[in-house]
């Protein structure tokens, strides 16, 4: 049944720049689901009590959906692979922060700041550029079945990354010996940094009314 419905899918008839866009929001997933699972038991590894902890994720919460406003609002304007880049830096720059310092101040100005997905969701500009820029690369009879591919895709990184940081956990004990949360950002960030820019112009340019 699977391998069916694989043949019959639109996958099949996707451009090198779906799969592009499939391929960085796997990856973005993935780091976020891996953080979803220890960036709690990481901060307070780090000696914050529960309120500063609670305080620094709902800050990057909020910052979050500020950021997110600021860049999406501005992304046909500014350039849709310019603001992927900025999210991919401020995602990057956040888990690197994270991994190097222990001071509630800096990791409440990188959580706000910074793209980082306490709870494993979606967040940042990325989603909606995305899915602007996959719906000029695919043929309008099967864009419906290609966003529910996309969507599923998201899903099954998202638990991928869950598993994999619960994981690293179990087997490597107390977690600020073993940022993976930092380290699978910083790659997922670099790797969509990369991936942007080889996409080409057509899936990051506004549709033309």
């Amino acid at each position: 049944m699977l391998t069916s419905a694989l043949n019959s899918s639109p996958l099949r008839m996707l451009t090198r720049d779906g799969w592009l866009l499939f391929l960085t929001r796997f990856m973005r997933l993935f780091a976020y689901g891996a953080l979803s699972v220890i960036l709690v038991l990481y901060l307070t590894s780090l000696g914050l009590s529960e309120p500063q902890t609670g305080m620094v994720l709902a800050l990057t919460l909020v910052g979050d959906t500020v950021i997110s406003l600021f860049l999406t609002t501005r992304a046909d304007r500014i350039g849709r692979r310019r603001m992927l880049i900025i999210g991919a830096f401020l995602m990057a720059g956040a888990g690197l922060t994270f991994a190097s310092t222990s001071s509630l101040l800096l990791l409440t100005i990188a959580g706000t700041i910074g793209v980082i997905s306490p709870s494993g969701n979606e967040v940042g500009p990325f989603l909606p550029i995305e899915q602007a820029a996959l719906s000029q690369v695919v043929a309008d009879r099967i864009r419906t079945s290609t966003f529910a591919w996309y969507t599923l895709g998201g899903s099954v990184a998202t638990a991928i990354g869950s598993l994999c940081g619960g994981f690293s956990r179990s087997c490597c004990g107390a977690p600020q010996k073993h940022p993976l949360r930092a380290t699978v950002q910083w790659f997922s960030s670099m790797l969509l940094w990369a991936l942007s820019w080889r996409s080409s112009s057509r899936a990051f340019r506004p549709q033309q009314k």
